[in-house]
Parts: C-alpha cells; sequence; structure tokens
C-alpha cells in the first residue's frame, strides 16, 4: 500500500535576511547577530518564480494563510507582486515588519486587501528610536500607519494591523505606556512578547546537541547570547500592571500566554522551562529561508531538511532528514527551546 503523505499546515516565507535597522535585541543583526557572520549568503535568494511555484503547490493543498517575513519583508523587490500572487489564490498574507516602509507601499497594499501586518513597535518614540538606533525610526511607522487606516477611510481595501511589542532589557520600562501608542496610531491589538536569551553554557549545550544528534552546526543561539536578562522584574511587574489596566478596550493578543509568575522565571532563570515545552512546529509548520532551505523554526534555521529549488514542499516535509528531526523533539526539547517563542506559530 502506498504511503499517505503529509503537508504542512502553518507556512512561513523568509523572503529575506536583508534589513534597514539593526535592532539591539535583534538575533539576525543586533551587535551580536548570526546573520554578521553569513554576509555572503544574502544574495543567495530564490526567484520570484520559484516563490509563486511554491504558492502554486500551497493552493493545491488548500493552504488559506501564508506568512511573510525577513530580515525586512518590504526589501524583497518584487514583494507587491508576490503578494498580489497570494490573493489571487485565494490565500490570505500576514506580514512580519518593522513598519518604516510602509508608507511606500500603503496604497498598493490597501489596493490588493485580505492582508494582515504585524508591525514591530518597541515604545513610546524615544524608547522606540533607541532600540532601533534609527532616530525618526517611530514617526515612520505613524505616517504609514496613518496612512492605511487614511486610504482605508476612502473606501480602499482594509489591511488589518497588530502591533507587537518585544520586551527585552532595553525597553521593559516603556510597557505601560504601549496601549496609548497603539491608540496613537488607531491600532486596537497588542501582542507582547519577551525576547529569548541564552547563557554561554546553553548555548554550547545546543551546539553539542546538533552536533551529536544531526551532524549540523548550530550558529544561530549567538544572536541571543545573554548571560542575563537584564530585567529588573519589580519595574517589570509595576510595567505589566499599567500595561493591563491602561488597556481600556484595546485587545491584547495572547500569543505567548504568560503569568507574572511565569515572566519571573523567564526573565529570572534563562534555562528554566517556561511555558509549553511541546513543539507543534515539526508536526504543521514549515519556513523557506530565502535560498530555499526549509527548516522548522524562524528563529533558529539551524537545522535543514531539504532545498524547494530541487523539491517540492511535499516531498520536504515527508523526507527523511524531516522525521528524524521530528523524531528526537517529539521525545525532549532543545537546550534553545526553553527560550524560544517561535514553537507558538503553530498554535495560534
Amino acid at each position: 500500500m502506498k504511503k499517505v503523505k503529509n503537508f504542512p499546515q502553518s507556512i512561513s516565507f523568509t523572503l529575506t535576511n536583508v534589513c534597514n535597522l539593526r535592532c539591539r535585541m535583534c538575533g539576525q543583526w543586533s551587535e551580536s547577530g548570526y546573520m554578521h557572520d553569513r554576509k555572503d549568503r544574502l544574495k543567495e535568494e530564490i526567484s520570484l518564480s520559484d516563490w509563486k511555484r511554491l504558492v502554486d503547490e500551497l493552493a493545491a493543498h488548500n493552504i488559506d494563510s501564508i506568512l511573510l517575513r525577513g530580515g525586512e519583508v518590504f526589501l524583497f523587490p518584487d514583494i507587491i507582486e508576490l503578494i498580489k500572487y497570494i490573493n489571487s489564490k485565494n490565500i490570505r498574507t500576514s506580514i512580519d515588519t518593522n513598519g518604516t516602509m510602509l508608507w511606500k507601499y500603503a496604497e498598493e497594499l490597501t489596493g490588493i486587501g485580505n492582508v494582515h501586518i504585524n508591525v514591530s513597535v518597541d515604545g513610546p518614540e524615544s524608547i522606540h528610536d533607541k532600540v532601533r538606533n534609527v532616530e525618526g525610526c517611530f514617526k515612520k511607522i505613524k505616517e504609514g500607519i496613518g496612512l492605511l487606516n487614511e486610504l482605508e477611510k476612502g473606501g480602499r481595501g482594509r489591511v488589518d494591523k497588530l502591533i507587537v511589542f518585544t520586551i527585552s532589557r532595553y525597553n521593559f520600562m516603556g510597557l505601560g505606556e504601549m496601549p496609548d501608542v497603539a491608540r496613537s496610531m488607531s491600532v486596537d491589538t497588542i501582542t507582547i512578547v519577551p525576547y529569548y536569551y541564552f547563557p554561554r553554557r546553553a548555548g554550547k549545550q545546543y551546539e553539542k546537541e546538533m552536533k551529536e544528534n544531526f551532524n549540523c552546526a548550530a550558529y544561530s543561539w549567538k544572536g541571543f547570547h545573554h548571560e542575563s536578562s537584564g530585567i529588573d522584574f519589580k519595574e517589570f511587574r509595576k510595567q505589566y500592571r499599567k500595561y493591563l489596566a491602561n488597556l481600556k478596550g484595546l485587545k491584547s493578543y495572547p500569543y505567548m500566554d504568560f503569568s507574572e509568575d511565569d515572566y519571573k522565571r523567564w526573565f529570572g532563570d534563562p534555562t528554566a522551562p517556561v511555558g509549553s515545552q511541546r513543539c507543534l512546529n515539526v508536526e504543521r509548520l514549515i519556513d523557506i529561508q530565502p535560498d530555499g532551505d526549509a527548516n522548522f523554526c524562524v528563529d533558529f534555521p539551524d537545522y535543514i531538511f531539504g532545498n524547494v529549488r530541487k523539491s517540492s514542499i511535499e516531498d520536504i516535509w515527508n523526507s527523511k532528514e524531516a522525521e528524524i528531526f521530528r523524531m528526537y523533539r517529539r521525545e525532549k526539547p532543545l537546550s534553545v527551546c526553553h527560550r524560544c517563542g517561535a514553537k507558538y506559530m503553530s498554535e495560534n
């Protein structure tokens, strides 16, 4: 009897690793970000026709949503043409962006419709710009979202919007003001997520696990290397309670549904298990990197189990290489899994 093949249900296209910012907490492009040692791969991007071919395959499998991400996704040269093509297949597009280029594409995005954007905002203006290392960055985001809102009121298509606040040592003192920031941009939904950090001992353990079990070099953890969170929990708790009290009708989307005690463990002990320890990504999610490599984890894309230049998504997903990793991860987390939020992608 022929084996019935499975197919992923959550799809992520990392279109480019190029970015126009150097955010202080970013695993890719901060001072210690892992992309600094991988710049030679930035030009190894598959073509628009390749991405369209993948969209055709997803449509044939009745996939209803695709996440587009980067780097900064709007630096992908053919971004609008790709979104239009995805929309033509009745697939919804979700986009992760730093928001600095929304003003440039607002008219085209509202013309397409069926688009959702997750915009990273790190606090009120002074904090945000300091985290992003670019003065005027906050104003660019506000301008872009404002233009989207204005075009929608003028009768063009709606673009759903969500603000993502990444809690880090660089901005936690601004958490309480985030509802006011959202109101100033006329965005009614916020999600807050804690940043990842790993002491050297955890990173080295991860390297060992990947080498011994998969003969795989592990580089990604270095972008998140900190010996401690750098967060004063008493001040964080004050800001967190202020944030909740200040919502007043705004929605706080529980992507990582943590309690105060969860946050205390997360920021207090870098190796303590917090929240979900299962990873449904290995059962449901595939991420395609700019060069066509396939992986299960957008934040720790070390393990590659195929490339779409050579194979279909279906064949890669059902490959021996994919199943080897699945079987291992079903049994236990890797060292970095205690500090990974990407595993929640398949639960939301």
